[in-house]
């Protein structure tokens, strides 16, 4: 009975970038330059190594472009990863950070769509076929989806699916966001308590993270 359900997935890359170092976002003038080294010294006043601005002047004097360098760097060195996951009502995830939150109990016959926000995704760094002089990157995500019920039992494995994310881009895109989406438009799963575990694998890096959500399937009152 459950070899009916369907997965339809979207994701949608958001281009904007927003920098931000130390909580605050910070724009100066294209002239003014950064000493990356700087702002990587570790502060050796704490009883811990932290990363920390080493002084006042570089941050001020940092520009777009540095900041996007110095988080992309970070961003390599992050392990692939969710930062943030949640239920949301079919068809309101507009945008990254744009969506319509919902609980994990669903009506049968009803979507259910989970918004997941993943980071530390590679870039796989290829040639402008129609122009040599570019380079382009390849974001690659693939997933896989286990639905059981409350007490463990597989009730059907979703795997071998095409990519959830096959993208080429002329940037180094990180805000990005995927909608994950059973349907039951053919048969509903019957009322009770199920667990579904998504595993999304980075192909670029070979990293994978798992996501374990627990929903409630029960008529409406």
């Amino acid at each position: 009975m459950y070899d009916k359900f369907f997965i339809i997935i979207m994701v949608v890359v958001a281009i904007a970038f927003t920098a931000t170092i130390a909580g605050t976002t910070t724009v100066v003038g294209q002239n003014q330059t950064l000493n990356l080294t700087a702002l990587l010294t570790p502060d050796t006043n704490n009883d811990t190594t932290t990363m920390t601005l080493a002084n006042t002047t570089a941050a001020n004097n940092i520009t777009i472009e540095d900041a996007k360098e110095l988080y992309l760097s970070v961003w390599n060195q992050t392990e692939f990863n969710a930062t943030f996951s949640t239920f949301v009502e079919p068809f309101s995830a507009a945008g990254y950070g744009v969506y319509e939150e919902r609980s994990n109990v669903f009506a049968p016959g009803e979507r259910i769509v989970l918004y997941v926000e993943p980071v530390g995704f590679g870039h796989r760094q290829i040639l402008d076929e129609g122009n040599s002089n570019n380079t382009l990157y390849l974001m690659n995500i693939t997933a896989d989806y286990k639905i059981a019920s409350a007490n463990g039992t597989e009730l059907q494995l979703i795997e071998d699916m095409p990519p959830v994310v096959n993208i080429t881009s002329h940037r180094q895109n990180t805000e990005m966001f995927l909608t994950l989406t059973l349907t039951q438009d053919v048969q509903s799963l019957p009322t009770g308590s199920y667990v579904i575990t998504y595993s999304v694998t980075d192909e670029v890096s070979g990293e994978s993270f798992q996501l374990e959500r627990e929903i409630t399937v029960a008529e409406r009152e």
